[in-house]
């Protein structure tokens, strides 16, 4: 099942003011599309209903009712979670966000990650508050391929960045990527492998390579569970190089 909020967060920044509103009107009671037809939820919305069917298309359903049908999933497997009894909340959102991080990170891929990372001679690690921790744990996982990862903390960060040059990688993780701490090396030559919750695709113009792991609605600063996707991301970038390297030695 697609995450229906997801995919509007995706394509946020391209929204106009009607579809801010439609969106806003939608976090604010997701309900409100699956009790309401096209042209009752344009009407409460106060937009035409030719906006309301560009809005869909544009974050990537043919119409109306097929949007509907998302939203009418994903609210009814969230109201299950909430009344299971055995269900710890936490838990049910960290099994939300591994189905979709489980979509993402497939062997394909996390096997091209591991030899992007592999190609370079000298790679550095940073992050800001608990995204730091997983660079941290990157350092200790691949110190024992002799792969020795430079960790600089957030104060060093513009000056290690401005020394860097085109053969080295620098990792961020951010969950927000906000322009804080991604003005902190947007003058470095290095090439930047961003890791973040923040599904904007305009980053990828910014940046040489990003991975966007998935967060839960609203917005990924209220997600507290991105940086353990961020540190289990770690763990399986471990995994792949220590294959890699193996079979190489072979």
């Amino acid at each position: 099942m697609t995450n229906p909020f997801l995919r509007m967060e995706q394509h946020k920044a391209s929204f106009t003011q009607n579809d801010m509103k439609i969106y806003q009107a939608i976090l604010d009671n997701p309900k409100s599309v699956i009790y309401n037809t096209t042209s009752d939820f344009a009407r409460i919305v106060n937009v035409s209903q030719p906006a309301l069917t560009r809005f869909i298309q544009s974050v990537g359903y043919r119409k109306y009712n097929d949007f509907r049908a998302e939203i009418a999933s994903w609210q009814a497997t969230q109201d299950n979670n909430k009344v299971s009894d055995s269900s710890i909340p936490f838990f049910d959102a960290m099994r939300s966000l591994l189905n979709e991080a489980e979509k993402l990170l497939t062997k394909e891929y996390l096997n091209n990650l591991a030899e992007y990372i592999l190609s370079f001679p000298r790679i550095f690690a940073s992050g800001m508050g608990k995204s730091y921790s997983p660079a941290i744990l990157l350092q200790n996982l691949l110190r024992k391929y002799k792969i020795f990862v430079n960790t600089p903390n957030l104060d060093s960060l513009a000056e290690v960045s401005e020394n860097l040059s085109h053969d080295d990688l620098l990792i961020i993780f951010s969950v927000s990527a906000s322009s804080s701490i991604m003005k902190m090396f947007d003058e470095t030559d290095a090439k930047v492998l961003l890791i973040t919750a923040n599904p904007t695709k305009e980053l990828e113009k910014t940046v040489d390579r990003v991975v966007h792991l998935p967060y839960l609605p609203p917005e990924p600063e209220s997600c507290s569970i991105s940086p353990i996707l961020f540190s289990m991301l770690v763990e399986l970038i471990d995994s792949y190089i220590g294959e890699k390297l193996s079979s190489t030695t072979d």
